[in-house]
C-alpha cells in the first residue's frame, strides 16, 4: 500500500480521529451502540497491515478489549462524564477544583485508551505483514468491522453505515469508499 502501512496503531487512530466528522461518528457509535472505538479502529488498522483477522488474533483482541474497556476505560469515562454533568455542579463541591480533578481523570482515561491500543498492536508483533491492495483492504476492513459488530450484537442501520463510511473514508483517504460500501453489502450489511 503506502507509507501508512507501517504506521503505528496509535498514530493511525490519531490521524483518523482528527478528520472532519470522525469524532462525532465515533462518539455516536460508542454512545448509541456500545462500540469500543479503539476496537473499531483496530479492525481498520489490522486490515491495512494484515488483511482479515485470523481466529486466534481476533479472539485475543476481542477478549482483551472487552475486559479492558469494561473495567478500565468505560468506568473512567462514566466518572468524567458524571463530574461534568452533575458532580462538579453540586454546590458542596468547589467547582474549579472539581473541574481540575475531572481533567486529571480525562488524562488517565486517555492513557488507558493508549495502553489498550499498544496492547492490541502488540498482539500483531509476530504476524507477518501482508501485501494488501486497495480492493482487499476494503474487503478486509468491511469483514473485520462486520465481525466486530456481530460480536457486539449490533444490527446494521443506514445511520450506522453512514458513520462507518465516515470513519473508513478518513482512515483510508487514498481508497475509493465505494469499494468499502460494496464489501459491506457483500458481508450482509448496509
Amino acid at each position: 500500500m503506502s507509507e501508512e502501512s507501517s504506521e503505528s496503531f496509535w498514530n493511525f487512530s490519531v490521524r483518523t480521529y482528527r478528520q472532519p466528522n470522525v469524532p462525532e461518528a465515533c462518539l455516536s457509535l460508542q454512545n448509541e451502540e456500545g462500540v469500543d472505538v479503539n476496537m473499531l479502529l483496530f479492525c481498520c488498522w489490522f486490515s491495512m497491515l494484515h488483511g482479515k483477522f485470523e481466529n486466534g488474533t481476533w479472539d485475543q483482541a476481542a477478549e482483551f478489549s472487552t475486559l479492558w474497556s469494561d473495567n478500565v476505560v468505560r468506568p473512567l469515562r462514566v466518572t468524567r462524564t458524571w463530574m461534568k454533568t452533575a458532580g462538579c455542579r453540586d454546590v458542596r463541591v468547589p467547582f474549579d477544583a472539581c473541574m481540575q480533578f475531572r481533567d486529571e481523570v480525562k488524562s488517565v482515561e486517555f492513557s488507558a485508551e493508549k495502553m489498550q491500543q499498544e496492547i492490541l498492536e502488540s498482539l500483531c508483533a509476530s504476524i507477518e505483514a501482508a501485501m494488501v491492495d486497495e480492493s482487499s483492504l476494503m474487503s478486509s476492513a468491511a469483514e473485520n468491522i462486520h465481525r466486530y459488530l456481530l460480536h457486539l450484537g449490533v444490527t446494521s442501520t443506514a445511520q450506522i453505515e453512514d458513520r462507518l463510511q465516515t470513519i473508513v473514508a478518513a482512515a483510508f483517504p487514498q481508497v475509493r469508499i465505494e469499494e468499502f460500501l460494496q464489501a459491506r453489502r457483500e458481508c450482509g450489511a448496509g
